[in-house]
């Protein structure tokens, strides 16, 4: 999934996603920029930019994903490093600085975590660890800790990824936001879920839906907008699938898939597939594959590695030699190569 992939993702911005963009495109303080690189003053304003973009970049990485946002965030990081260098500004410009910089390590780090660059993700986000600490953000670092947290998950090894989680928590301490606490508990359910510690992740999904239930949304940082009640995520749908329930997991991931907008494309793709392995597991061939289906037709919109290789490993999980899967097969592999 290349750059054509890219250009058909884009297509799908709306109206008021692509004049958002626009207008803030439209709104850059170019001359503040340059003069501020080359030893000027790095005022509100130009803070606000930094700041209004990464909010930007988030938004479009959930509906598209992939290496393209990636670029962009080293190009605004490079941006971001001449303006602390170069520019002179307040302590409070220097601290917002420094927190746009450890948010876009972060960010930079999620996209290459979501392209298959796995030693590329870890280095930006020790780098993130390092910026964010230097600026003050513990909520930030602590997010930082919870994504290498998932990348060891995903990587098989649920032992690290739960450590981690622990430390993020210690980091934050129990007066933090409590949909931090939640998103924290609900990627450690997962976790659990692949050491197969079917009580342990049980008892930590009761535990991030209750900090759900008692959360106060003023209090949350902007980057968790995305969040959502926990047994409602994908993570810990496919943590029952892996502990062997998938009757719970079918419940809870289409009950998440009924709440989940189209700005979430990539999520909607790995909501299905997970549906669609945990169908499979039920003995249910004919509806995992009408599923994944599903999940086919939306996939060329996304460009996202870590989708490409869930779909491939719910591929090869199908019989072999039934004739509608290896024409799933068949229709996958095409897709691979264009």
């Amino acid at each position: 999934m290349g750059a054509d992939t890219d250009r058909r993702g884009f297509l799908l911005l709306s109206g008021k996603e692509t004049a958002e963009l626009a207008d803030a495109w439209a709104a850059v303080p170019t001359e503040k920029i340059i003069d501020a690189s080359g030893g000027g003053t790095v005022d509100t304003e130009v803070a606000t930019w930094v700041e209004n973009r990464i909010h930007q970049l988030w938004h479009l990485d959930d509906l598209v994903g992939g290496d393209y946002f990636l670029h962009l965030a080293q190009a605004d990081l490079r941006l971001i490093a001449r303006l602390l260098q170069g520019g002179r500004y307040r302590s409070e410009i220097k601290r917002r600085l420094y927190g746009a910089a450890g948010e876009l390590l972060r960010f930079a780090g999620w996209c290459a975590f979501d392209g298959d660059r796995h030693a590329a993700a870890a280095r930006y986000w020790h780098a993130g660890l390092r910026t964010s600490a230097a600026g003050g953000d513990t909520l930030t670092g602590a997010y930082i800790l919870s994504l290498m947290a998932m990348q060891h998950t995903y990587a098989g090894d649920g032992r690290a990824a739960i450590n981690l989680l622990h430390t993020a928590r210690e980091r934050i301490g129990p007066g933090a936001p409590r949909t931090v606490h939640a998103m924290l508990d609900a990627w450690q359910v997962r976790a659990h879920a692949v050491v197969g510690e079917s009580r342990q992740a049980v008892e930590v999904l009761f535990r991030a839906d209750g900090h759900w239930g008692h959360r106060d949304p003023d209090e949350d940082p902007p980057w968790i907008y995305w969040m959502r009640q926990p047994s409602h995520t994908i993570e810990v749908g496919a943590g029952f699938v892996q502990l062997g329930r998938p009757d719970i997991a079918v419940r809870l991931l289409e009950e998440g898939m009924a709440c989940r907008g189209i700005d979430y494309t990539r999520d909607t793709v790995l909501g299905l597939t997970a549906i669609a392995d945990a169908q499979l597991d039920q003995d249910d061939l004919d509806g995992a594959l009408d599923t994944a289906r599903r999940a086919v037709e939306l996939v060329t919109d996304v460009d996202s590695n870590r989708v490409a290789d869930q779909l491939n490993a719910f591929a090869l999980r199908l019989p072999a030699g039934e004739a509608h899967a290896e024409e799933f097969r068949t229709c996958l592999d095409a897709l691979s190569r264009n």
